[in-house]
C-alpha cells in the first residue's frame, strides 16, 4: 500500500481525506498536473510548478507555497514509497470547501500522489498510433482553453469516442476547425525537415513535453513552427507524433488511408532521455 501527501501530511492512499463538500468533487474547481520521474527524481518540475502558478492565478486560487516547498513535498513522498526509478507524480490543488458557485475562499489544498512505472526512461512505441479526427465537440479558445483543470470532459467524450471507434487516440479540433490537440497530449507534424505544432492561441494546453521538445530542437538547430494547423496537413506530412509529460512521445502509424514514418520522433526520444537524466532536467530554473 503506498503512501500519498495530503498538505504536507502522509497517509496511507485507500484511507478518506476529505469530505462530499469538496469543490473539486462538486465544481471541478481544481488544477492538476502530471510529472514524470527518472532516478528517483521529479523531471522539469519548475516548468510544472510554473503552469500550475499561472493556472492558480487565473482561477485567483492560493496556495502559500514555494516552489522548493512544493519539491520538498514531493520529494517526501517519493522517498516514503522507495521510489528510486521511474514513476508518475500528480499534484492536485483544490480550492477549500465552502460557497456554491461563489467560493467562500481562494485558500486552496494539495494532494500529491505517486505510482512507480515500470521503465525508467521514455521509450517511444513500437508499434505506431491510429489516430482519426474527433469533431461532436470543440475546444473554445479563450484563456481557459490553457488550463489543466479537474474539468475534463471534451477530453473524456473525446476518449470514448476513440474507445467505441477503435483507435489509439483522436485529434480534437477548436473552434475554428484547426487542430487543438489529442486527448492527453500536444500533436506535432514533420514536413520536408520542419517540425509544425498548433500554436499557444490555438486553445490548447501548453503541454510541459511539447515546451521540451521546441527547445531540444531549437538545441539542435532545427525549425520548429508553432502556427495553426489544418487537418489537412495530417495528409501531408512525412511524421506525426504526440508528446504528453509522462510517456514522453509516441509515433502516430496511420491516419485514416496515410502511412508515417518516425525517425524524427526516434531522434527526439533519446534527446529528451539526455535532458530528463540531466540534473538541469531534473533541478532546472529554465522557464516554462
Amino acid at each position: 500500500m503506498g503512501s500519498i501527501n495530503y498538505n504536507g501530511k502522509l497517509t496511507e492512499e485507500n484511507q478518506p481525506i476529505f469530505d462530499i463538500n469538496n469543490r473539486g468533487f462538486r465544481y471541478g474547481d481544481a488544477l492538476f498536473e502530471t510529472i514524470r520521474v527518472i532516478d528517483g527524481k521529479a523531471c522539469f518540475f519548475q516548468s510544472h510548478f510554473d503552469r500550475l502558478s499561472k493556472g492558480m492565478q487565473l482561477l485567483e486560487m492560493s496556495l502559500n507555497l514555494t516552489s522548493d516547498e512544493l519539491l520538498e513535498e514531493v520529494e517526501k513522498l517519493i522517498a516514503a514509497n522507495n521510489i528510486n526509478e521511474g514513476a508518475r507524480l500528480r499534484i492536485t490543488v483544490v480550492r477549500n470547501s465552502g460557497g456554491y458557485y461563489t467560493p467562500k475562499t481562494n485558500l486552496s489544498s494539495f494532494l500529491i500522489e505517486a505510482i512507480q512505472l515500470p521503465n525508467n526512461r521514455y521509450e517511444l512505441n513500437e508499434t505506431g498510433l491510429t489516430i482519426d479526427l474527433y469533431e461532436k465537440h470543440r475546444k473554445t479558445i479563450n484563456e481557459l482553453s490553457s488550463l489543466k483543470s479537474t474539468n475534463c470532459l471534451t477530453y473524456i467524450l473525446a476518449g470514448q469516442y476513440k474507445k467505441a471507434k477503435g483507435f489509439d487516440d483522436c485529434v480534437l479540433l477548436n473552434e475554428l476547425g484547426s487542430i487543438a490537440e489529442c486527448v492527453s497530449s500536444n500533436l506535432f507534424v514533420a514536413y520536408n525537415g520542419v517540425l509544425y505544432t498548433p500554436s499557444l492561441n490555438q486553445g490548447i494546453v501548453p503541454g510541459i513535453m511539447r515546451q521540451k521538445v521546441i527547445e531540444v530542437c531549437k538545441e539542435i538547430s532545427m525549425e520548429v513552427q508553432e502556427c495553426p494547423l489544418s487537418p489537412q496537413v495530417l495528409h501531408r506530412a512525412d511524421e506525426v507524433f504526440l508528446t504528453n509529460a509522462i510517456s514522453g512521445m509516441k509515433w502516430v502509424g496511420a491516419y485514416r488511408g496515410k502511412r508515417y514514418f518516425n525517425k524524427v520522433s526516434k531522434m527526439l526520444t533519446e534527446k529528451l532521455n539526455e535532458k530528463a537524466s540531466s540534473k538541469s532536467g531534473q533541478q532546472e530554473t529554465l522557464p516554462s
